[in-house]
């Protein structure tokens, strides 16, 4: 797969999420969160990034030399901006320029370090997404601080992102949080 090819796959596959923001899910989601966090903090030590922020242009840090198609970064930000504050608007460009990147035959990276941004797009793709405010992500039910994002870097990775994990976090969250398994609507459904 060419590095175009690469950038218009992960551009479709963000382009199919539905970004309509609902809490059912929101503790499967602080998970990925982390994990993400992790896996940013790796990249941002093994290639010395200059970011406070963990949400930055791992692919610059790597080789600044590959980009992915601006055009096609613009038609996607268009495409799911829906006037929300989500942060898929604000990271879409750096999941791009990654997919640029994995896909350019020149480049290597350490195959120690894992897809650091395959956590964010899963968080995505379980519905909605977050927002970030007052130094914390929202993510409907919980808010995850950003504070403290690089020692993650030495944090245990996460076991499996399998549906049936992920589906079972969100289970036991919400019946630790309310008591019962809420709903997209956050009425409690039966499982």
């Amino acid at each position: 797969m060419t590095p175009d090819e690469a950038v218009q796959a992960m551009a479709d596959r963000l382009r199919a999420v539905d970004y309509e923001r609902r809490g059912d899910k929101a503790w499967s989601k602080a998970a990925l969160l982390r994990e993400y966090f992790r896996r940013a903090a790796r990249w941002a030590d093994a290639y010395d990034c200059d970011t406070r922020s963990p949400f930055f242009d791992i692919a610059q840090c790597v080789d600044p030399s590959v980009r992915a198609d601006q055009t096609v970064i613009d038609s996607l930000v268009r495409d799911v901006s829906s006037g929300t504050r989500n942060a898929i608007t604000r990271v879409a460009p750096f999941i791009l320029h990654w997919a640029a990147l994995r896909a350019a035959p020149a480049v290597t990276v350490p195959p120690e370090l894992e897809d650091p941004f395959e956590p964010l797009i899963l968080l995505f793709e379980r519905g909605g997404g977050f927002h970030t405010e007052n130094g914390e992500v929202n993510l409907e039910y919980l808010a995850a601080p950003l504070r403290g994002w690089r020692e993650r870097a030495g944090t245990p990775p996460m076991v499996s992102f399998a549906p049936e994990v992920l589906d079972e976090i969100d289970r036991s969250g919400s019946m630790a949080q309310f008591g019962f398994v809420t709903g997209p609507d956050g009425r409690p459904v039966s499982r």
